[in-house]
């Protein structure tokens, strides 16, 4: 491992300078967590996709600890009964891996739609989640297929559901993997044709459903039940998304349901064309 400072310019007359900062370059999870445990304005970069748009409007850290170097958060396994993505696997990685086609071709599919070329080359799953971005919809597939994010302490691993029901990491977690459990049951749909009003995702396993809403709350919503899912029960289960000017909010909360019951009927249909 080593470290160094260094000091930037201007990148663009729309933004301003990215002040100086130090850079760590560790090379194993624990040299990494070390450099973490405790540090408040110390924050980790993988793609830079995020990071780098925060650091061009304004938001200063100290050190930035750069993962690029450590392997093994890089890896696609699988673990049992469960696929593992490290945390820096890109989008592109996730796209191309054979083993997601086998076990999990429906999330491999909803994960081509996320970002733009530029985006799917540089940028990581870690980091789309990380990122807490209500336009993402990183953890709005992960948690209708009741996916775990794997997080490192100081004082061992962590493991929070995707869909956030248990609460959060400490601040200086270092996210590590994702564990996305396999069922050969359980089908998904993500459906964006909304963004960037709404997004919903909607997995069926046998007859049992969950939900996904993004793009209308601060953090994805889930909601979860035994079919049918009809969309006027599915939005008067919601609380009430955010209103601005993509869309009201009782508009996005009418649409998710509409969405959501699509969906389930698409998967439902699907089900039964397996059977014939």
């Amino acid at each position: 491992m080593y470290s160094y400072a260094t000091n930037s310019g201007w990148v663009s007359r729309s933004h301003r300078a990215i002040p100086s900062f130090k850079l760590a370059r560790p090379n194993s999870v624990t040299e990494a967590v070390d450099l973490l445990t405790g540090k408040r304005d110390t924050t980790v970069i993988a793609g830079g996709v995020d990071v780098v748009r925060r650091m061009r409007s304004g938001h200063e850290w100290s050190t930035l600890i750069d993962l690029g170097g450590i392997e093994e958060l890089k890896t696609i396994t699988l673990e049992g009964d469960f696929i593992r993505i490290g945390a820096l696997a890109s989008h592109w990685d996730i796209e191309r891996a054979v083993i997601l086609n086998k076990y999990l071709p429906f999330f491999q599919k909803a994960w081509t739609t996320i970002g733009n070329i530029r985006v799917r080359m540089a940028g990581t799953i870690g980091g789309n989640i990380m990122a807490n971005d209500a336009g993402y919809d990183g953890r709005v597939i992960l948690g209708v297929l009741g996916a775990e994010l794997e997080f490192m302490t100081g004082t061992g691993e962590t493991l929070i559901p995707a869909n956030g029901s248990s609460g959060k990491p400490a601040s200086d977690a270092l996210l590590v993997g994702i564990k996305v459990p396999i069922s050969s049951n359980r089908r998904m749909i993500l459906d964006r044709s909304l963004k960037p009003t709404i997004s919903v995702a909607v997995s069926l396993d046998e007859d049992r459903y969950v939900i996904g809403v993004g793009c209308g709350y601060s953090e994805p919503e889930f909601q979860s039940g035994v079919g049918p899912a009809d969309a006027v029960g599915v939005s008067l289960g919601l609380p009430e998304p955010i209103d601005n000017p993509l869309g009201s909010g009782s508009y996005r909360r009418r649409m998710a349901g509409v969405l959501a019951a699509r969906a389930y009927r698409a998967l439902m249909d699907e089900g039964l064309n397996d059977v014939r």
